[in-house]
């Protein structure tokens, strides 16, 4: 197996006295033509650690290789990387041509070969023919395409993004991250992004990074992270409705839905008292199953319905695809769809 592209060793970072907050060592891999996703909520140290990677701030200790080389002691403009902030930072006394050109001018680069290279890049990120537009007749989306055709005209080895779609409508969110996640699949280019938005995340990242407090919790694949969360808190952020109480015995686990199977990957915690994940869309309502349930209420959510009910004595959520009307004390059942849960060590208050 090829060493790594970027291979973040120990890093770590602490604020001046008068700020609280620091960074913990972190230390994970990047591969070529992949996209790191940073998550985490609001303090936790996602854009410090990006600014870190992106020589804005010095790390405390630590190492960052670049294709096995050390850059932690390089300042921005020697790393050979380009970032795209949650603004796009245009210069707006300048068209769309001459914006995507400026990395290319301080290269050194003639009008001519410039003018080339910024067509050619403009057209791969959607704008053909753009290049004489003011940036005044330019949406949101638009103008976070010229930056990235900014960022990419200049052939970085490594992007860093920082929340770049958060201030666009949840419309256009959604159609710059497929068009993101198309032009991915055309570039080799690796990719670091930092996002707060679990939807984006998932729909983007190949591998995922999430902190908590500076510290990380998990880190690993979607599979890792969607459905093997490494800790109670972890299940929550990722969108885990259902966090319930059991009781762990060899490969079974005792639950308000009776025994179930645990995943062979939960072998390692002890018996005894455990929490148990369960996503609200591996639970489906069916009047045959002998677990009985009673309808608390629902919601529809435009693309699905959440469903709330009693089951032994758990509130549980139920998402069903679609539109559906259930009455509050409505009797039905309730069945598991997976043939196995995934359980976490209970922690101590």
């Amino acid at each position: 197996m090829s060493d790594p592209f970027m291979q973040i060793t120990d890093v770590s970072f602490q604020y001046e006295q008068t700020k609280s907050f620091s960074l913990a060592k972190q230390s994970f891999a990047l591969e070529k033509g992949k996209l790191l996703m940073i998550l985490g909520p609001s303090g936790s140290g996602k854009s410090t650690l990006l600014q870190i990677i992106a020589g804005i701030l010095s790390p405390d200790q630590g190492s960052i290789l670049m294709e096995g080389k050390p850059i932690q002691h390089l300042p921005p403009e020697k790393r050979n990387l380009s970032m795209i902030f949650q603004k796009p930072y245009l210069l707006p006394f300048l068209g769309v041509g001459a914006n995507v050109e400026i990395g290319l001018k301080l290269k050194g680069l003639s009008s001519r070969e410039r003018k080339i290279k910024t067509e050619q890049i403009l057209n791969e990120v959607g704008l053909k023919e753009f290049y004489n537009r003011p940036l005044s007749s330019l949406s949101g989306g638009q103008e976070q395409r010229v930056a990235l055709a900014r960022s990419l005209v200049i052939e970085p080895q490594l992007l860093l993004l920082d929340e770049p779609f958060s201030q666009l409508d949840p419309l256009l969110r959604k159609q710059m991250g497929r068009w993101l996640s198309d032009m991915k699949r055309t570039w080799d280019i690796p990719m670091i992004m930092v996002t707060h938005d679990r939807e984006e995340a998932l729909t983007l990242g190949d591998q995922f990074l999430i902190l908590r407090e500076g510290i990380t919790q998990q880190s690993g694949t979607l599979e890792n992270i969607y459905y093997e969360p490494a800790n109670k808190w972890v299940a929550n952020f990722m969108g885990v409705d259902n966090i319930v109480d059991g009781m762990k015995c060899g490969t079974k686990v005792t639950t308000f839905m009776g025994d179930l199977e645990i995943h062979p990957n939960c072998a390692t915690v002890r018996d005894g008292p455990v929490h148990i994940a369960l996503r609200s869309e591996w639970l489906q309502l069916d009047i045959t199953s002998p677990i009985k349930a009673t309808i608390e209420g629902c919601d529809f959510r435009g693309e699905y319905t959440e469903v709330k009910a009693h089951v032994g004595g758990e509130m549980i959520v139920i998402k069903q695809l679609g539109f559906s009307a259930y009455e509050r004390g409505m009797e039905t059942g309730i069945r598991l769809t997976t043939p196995n849960v995934w359980c976490l060590q209970k922690e101590m208050v």
